[in-house]
């Protein structure tokens, strides 16, 4: 009989990077279902997230967490994925807990992970494998996990998304210039001022090179949920804006990076693993090194990449290519995957009893992770109303 998968995803990123991993796994029947949650993508998000993988053009049933509670205790699958933000992978592990059957659980992070944190493993301890993306990560996420007691094995594979024909990453792009991609994030820079810089700095670009396609590549627009909450998106700041130079000639799309990334492109970020997907292909890229290079806007990865650069070199079409000894160490390895012998190892042992994760932070916190799975629409719309008055209040 073919082994199943069950994976569980929440927020677009995550479901992005459960597609892909699932594409790994091609021994299996793979099931893809969205936590309901403050988080879920739009349908647009998730048609973006799904380009490329056997689950393109459908649409991934949304469950509650007692309903995914009563699949697990009822009819359990072979292996579990957990393919969620911590605070809905915690949740989800207690609702495996009480499987009839033990599934082989795995989890992972949809990008770069490097700081590895603590609150990354401590959401997650009881799985049985932790994917990671770079021989540096697994490196890290073990060390810190001796020093926590939590041990689970990590493997290394390939970020799935990322391009690999053969074995071997495309030849660098020599191709004119005719596009620049800009990936933004949620969470840096962190101040309007930094965001503006950018938007200003991409519109100067835009009006000294009329010749380029300067594309602002979002994720989703302002309101869609995201892994991560966006205070000042893009979009909002291009129409503040548009008065700026060359801001109204700038181009804000959404959908499927891939779609943007072509030869004559270079990508440019803070720090988006986007950046890794043009990398793979061969392409340019710029990661801004105006903010600090460090843990405080995971930038250090990005240390001796070749990569860095300014916003003047942004405003001047100055791309960089990356270092082959980095790309090797960080994220573009040519070894196998790891994850499906991983697998077959544990198919065929005897595994302990599948545990909960033991409890992370205060019982409020826990209650109100919890809520956000419970009540996510409520919950959802408070938090709405709650960043709306903070953004007409006095500061």
């Amino acid at each position: 009989m073919t082994p199943s998968v069950l994976a569980v995803a929440d927020s677009d990123s995550y479901v992005k990077w459960a597609a892909a991993t699932l594409e790994t796994l091609s021994g299996y029947d793979a099931t893809l279902v969205v936590l309901a949650s403050p988080v879920h993508p739009t349908p647009a998000q998730l048609d973006a997230a799904l380009v490329g993988t056997r689950l393109a053009g459908g649409t991934p049933a949304t469950v509650r967490l007692r309903q995914l509670r009563r699949v697990l205790r009822g009819t359990p699958p072979d292996v579990l994925l957990v393919a969620t933000t911590g605070p809905a992978a915690e949740h989800v592990l207690r609702a495996a807990a009480g499987s009839a059957a033990r599934p082989i659980t795995v989890t992972g992070l949809p990008g770069m992970s490097v700081p590895a944190t603590e609150l990354a493993l401590r959401y997650r301890s009881s799985v049985d494998l932790f994917v990671v993306h770079s021989h540096r990560e697994a490196d890290e996420f073990r060390t810190l996990g001796r020093s926590l007691g939590i041990e689970p094995t990590v493997v290394v594979n390939r970020l799935p998304f990322l391009v690999r024909e053969g074995g071997e990453r495309r030849r660098a792009d020599t191709a004119p210039l005719r596009r620049v991609v800009f990936a933004p994030q949620a969470k840096f820079p962190e101040t309007r001022a930094d965001r503006v810089r950018i938007l200003h700095t991409l519109g100067r670009l835009a009006d000294s090179h009329p010749d380029l396609d300067v594309v602002v590549k979002l994720r989703g627009l302002a309101g869609d949920a995201q892994t991560h909450h966006e205070d000042l998106p893009f979009d909002r700041l291009a129409l503040e804006h548009r008065g700026a130079p060359g801001v109204a000639a700038l181009r804000i799309a959404t959908g499927p990076l891939s779609a943007y990334l072509e030869q004559g492109t270079a990508l440019v970020t803070v720090s988006s693993t986007a950046v890794l997907e043009a990398l793979a292909l061969g392409l340019r890229a710029l990661v801004l090194g105006d903010f600090g290079l460090g843990d405080h806007n995971l930038t250090g990865v990005y240390a001796g990449s070749g990569l860095v650069g300014s916003l003047d070199d942004l405003a001047a079409a100055r791309m960089r290519a990356a270092d082959p000894a980095w790309l090797r160490a960080n994220y573009l390895h040519d070894e196998p995957d790891q994850l499906p012998a991983a697998l077959d190892s544990l198919a065929g042992s005897v595994l302990p009893a599948l545990r909960a994760p033991a409890p992370v932070g205060t019982w409020r916190g826990r209650v109100r992770r919890r809520m956000r799975l419970s009540a996510p629409g409520a919950l959802s719309a408070v938090q709405s109303t709650l960043r709306a008055g903070r953004r007409v209040l006095p500061r």
